[in-house]
């Protein structure tokens, strides 16, 4: 898993890295911008007689940009270096790079370093087509609206079609929360120094940077920078360690039951899929707790999952009446799941409430029984069971009493809170999905796309995680994984048919394929 800083914690690791062991700053520059140009080499292509473009502020993002440009020269490029203001406005391991351009000026005609004049002037050069323009302006210490000659160089540059590079970040986006401030720079690449910003994988953020590499600028791994996050980006290799082995001889006993209790007239689907999607997660047996007149349509529409009518309402939903056998079934199975189409029939949020309070296996709360929960949080210092919430940000803005804007700005930190002060673990869905651990860890997912903003993918994403629980997965494991997995069935999906034409049941169709090339290991022999 990557670590993602705050730009303070990106700071403290540069300090120490500095302070504590004795690393010249300049030397992490140096690092930092040869990443850099050699990330532009692999996804740009060869420099060698290529025309690039270089504008740099006054700070260290600017020392960057100076020292790539002198990386750029030595590997065959034609550079020009803007600066933002005289030479003597850089300080430092800036500056010293600066005066080393100033020397290699004088030596090859291929580097050419001038104080820009006028934005109208940029505006003229871009027309002329450069390869490519680096954007080493501000970097992560932004924190007010860009103004003035660098709000204009930013739109001179959005509106060309010169593809850029930034530097750090985009110039404009706030480093903490993906927000734009005032305007910012629409990269095409983004290479991040020394470790992944938050706002570089939320809001406009995400968007704005475009294709994100980041780079080692040899920072030691082990202790501060290692400690300085609790905050990460899943990737492919965290999700095959912690997905579920299999011996060659076992059975269906052995590989979890999940019991689900949801459905009602009109809401059938959000039951069959949950309850499929977690059989196509691996686990051995699911059963379907639901309103006795939707048994017969129930047993037509699912195959190998296994219903159970229940007594009912008035309106068709499940009813207090069966409470002590749906209890029963729950704490008889490896993992319970509460919610999807469970209704908002007053007398079944009763009953939602009462079975969370009492349940003593792991549960996966979603949909109604959120709902359920609002007003009501302490039921989740009351209960026995490992809990797992899989809200959007409208039902968790609802069960938090907090709006959704304030929830999308502070997602992660929010998310943590929850997670930590409830003793759950919290799976907030949106762009991007963070999984909030009991202990304080949050995770940032980094699959999925926008064809999966459709009626149904939140009950498949439910089946999926509780499948995972019940082989044998931790509560936050299970949560990673499926979040990880149910985003790259849907990016499989897209990829099959368009973002359009893509429905919740695609995902679950996608989603052995998906299991397979994620390299569930296979076990034989004893462990």
């Amino acid at each position: 898993m990557l670590p993602v800083y705050t730009s303070d914690e990106m700071r403290g690791c540069d300090a120490a890295a500095i302070e504590q062991y004795g690393i010249p700053g300049i030397v992490l520059m140096e690092n930092a911008s040869r990443g850099a140009v050699d990330e532009a080499e692999t996804i740009l292509g060869p420099l060698r007689d290529t025309w690039i473009i270089i504008i740099s502020g006054k700070g260290n993002n600017g020392g960057d940009g100076f020292c790539m440009a002198r990386h750029f020269v030595n590997r065959g490029a034609l550079v020009e270096v803007f600066t933002l203001g005289p030479d003597d406005a850089s300080k430092g391991d800036a500056k010293t790079n600066l005066d080393i351009l100033r020397q290699m000026e004088k030596d090859t005609g291929r580097l050419h370093v001038h104080l820009l004049s006028s934005t109208a002037s940029l505006e003229e050069l871009l027309l002329k087509g450069p390869a490519f323009v680096v954007d080493a302006m501000l970097g992560t210490g932004l924190s007010s609206p860009v103004k003035g000659e660098i709000a204009e160089i930013i739109e001179v540059l959005n509106r060309s079609d010169v593809p850029v590079l930034a530097v750090d970040m985009p110039t404009g986006i706030n480093a903490d929360t993906g927000d734009v401030l005032g305007v910012a720079v629409e990269a095409d690449l983004t290479c991040t120094m020394g470790g992944l910003k938050r706002g570089l994988l939320l809001r406009d953020g995400r968007r704005y940077a475009g294709v994100v590499r980041s780079i080692d600028i040899g920072m030691p791994r082990e202790g501060y920078a290692q400690d300085a996050t609790s905050t990460f980006q899943l990737e492919q290799t965290d999700i095959t360690d912690w997905l579920p082995r299999r011996s060659f001889d076992v059975h269906k006993y052995q590989m979890g039951s999940i019991f689900v209790i949801a459905g009602s007239v009109g809401l059938t689907g959000a039951a069959a899929m949950a309850s499929e999607a977690a059989l196509r997660s691996g686990a051995g047996i699911v059963k379907l707790g639901i309103p006795e007149r939707l048994n017969a349509v129930m047993e037509t529409k699912l195959t190998e999952v296994m219903t159970v009518p229940f007594t009912e309402t008035g309106e068709g939903t499940l009813a207090l009446a069966d409470y002590d056998a749906m209890l029963e079934y729950i704490n008889s199975s490896t993992v319970g799941i509460v919610g999807p189409g469970l209704s908002r029939q007053y007398e079944t949020q009763n009953l939602a409430r009462k079975l969370i309070e009492h349940a003593q296996v792991p549960l996966l709360l979603d949909a109604d029984a959120l709902f359920a929960l609002s007003g009501h949080l302490d039921v989740l210092h009351q209960t026995e069971a490992d809990v797992i919430l899989t809200p959007h940000v409208g039902e968790f803005a609802r069960l938090v009493s907090q709006s959704r804007e304030e929830i999308e700005t502070k997602r992660i930190d929010i998310a943590r809170t929850f997670a930590t002060e409830f003793g759950a673990t919290l799976v907030l869905k949106g762009a991007p999905t963070v999984i909030a651990a009991k202990d304080g860890r949050v995770f940032v997912n980094s699959t999925g796309n926008a064809g999966m903003a459709t009626a149904g993918a939140g009950d498949v994403l439910s089946g999926i995680i509780a499948g995972l629980a019940a082989q044998g997965c931790a509560a936050i494991e299970a949560a990673c994984a499926g979040v990880y997995l149910h985003g790259l069935a849907g990016d499989h999906a897209r990829d099959e048919m368009g973002e359009y034409g893509l429905i919740a049941t695609d995902l679950i169709s996608s989603f052995a394929e998906i299991l397979r090339e994620a390299a569930l290991r296979p076990f034989s022999g004893t462990s």
